[in-house]
């Protein structure tokens, strides 16, 4: 009869243990969601607060603000002097008889014309500048001064956005001669170009190049289509020499959208300089026709 008991007794702790397990499983299950229920609501409190911290911060600046209402619009873009016509539209709060409002865009300004109470000015920006506005407006001696938020990217919506993709078969191969200060370059792969056209502008050719010290020792057409380009250069390259490869694409104004691939250079023993040409990777810089840089990162230091 013993011998029966402990099997049973056995058996019933394992049972036991499983529904434990199982008990165990579920608090488990309900803790969890507790927690997730419980930063749901962290998070939608804190989103509330967010909220009416931005709707009393918006409140505060709008009852300090001198301006009841204003608005901006883009003119034509200017090819001859690569500008757009940007033109405020302001409502001040008050207004008196003598009231003069002067508009102040990116480093220029213009007295605004007056319409009843609101006024109106006008000044070019060029499409490689930021705009950065506000008003002065005057009473009775007293000048007080606003900023005017503008959210616009002159460049983008005037020039077509350009990518180059260089995939090389087996990354950049140097050589250095035995015995000399000189040494072999050597890079391969398929270059594709994608663009993103604007209205009334596209790239209309494009090519890759390949300078040593800014004189140009190797040129390719390239499809600005998508389609690639297969790419193998082999240059000779002297101690203390540069060598940059680079596709350039020329839009509709004339302008030259240059994206550079990749920067080499040698110090005077003919030893690759290892410094920050990481940076200038996919960097595109803009020049006109006669290759004067109109646009380029802040850390370029190209001529």
């Amino acid at each position: 009869m013993k011998k029966n008991i402990v099997p049973i007794i056995i058996s019933i702790l394992i049972l036991l243990q499983v529904v434990t397990l199982v008990r165990i499983g579920g608090l488990q299950d309900e803790l969890q969601n507790t927690r997730n229920q419980l930063m749901d609501m962290t998070s939608a409190q804190s989103s509330q607060i967010n909220s009416i911290y931005a709707n009393i911060d918006s409140m505060l600046k709008r009852q300090a603000s001198i301006i009841d209402s204003y608005d901006y619009a883009l003119g034509t873009f200017d090819r001859d002097s690569l500008t757009v016509p940007v033109t405020f539209n302001i409502s001040p709060k008050e207004t008196k008889a003598e009231t003069l409002a002067t508009l102040y865009v990116s480093g220029q300004s213009t007295e605004m014309a007056r319409s009843g109470t609101s006024f109106s000015g006008t000044l070019p920006v060029n499409i490689f500048d930021t705009i950065d506005a506000k008003v002065v407006i005057a009473d009775d001696g007293t000048e007080r001064t606003e900023k005017l938020e503008v959210w616009e990217d002159l460049r983008a919506r005037v020039l077509p956005a350009v990518q180059a993709r260089f995939e090389r078969e087996s990354g950049t191969i140097y050589r250095k001669t035995p015995a000399e200060s000189s040494g072999e370059y050597r890079s391969k792969g398929n270059l594709s170009m994608v663009v993103t056209p604007v209205q009334n502008n596209t790239i209309e050719k494009a090519r890759f190049v390949v300078d040593v010290d800014g004189s140009i020792v190797s040129e390719k057409a390239l499809n600005s289509g998508g389609l690639g380009t297969e790419i193998d250069e082999k240059i000779t390259l002297s101690a203390g020499q540069t060598l940059t490869l680079a596709a350039l694409a020329t839009d509709s104004f004339g302008l030259i959208h240059k994206v550079i691939l990749d920067k080499f250079t040698l110090d005077e023993h003919a030893e690759p300089v290892r410094g920050d040409e990481w940076m200038w990777m996919g960097e595109v810089i803009i020049m006109d026709n006669e290759g004067k840089i109109l646009y380029a990162p802040q850390y370029d230091k190209v001529n």
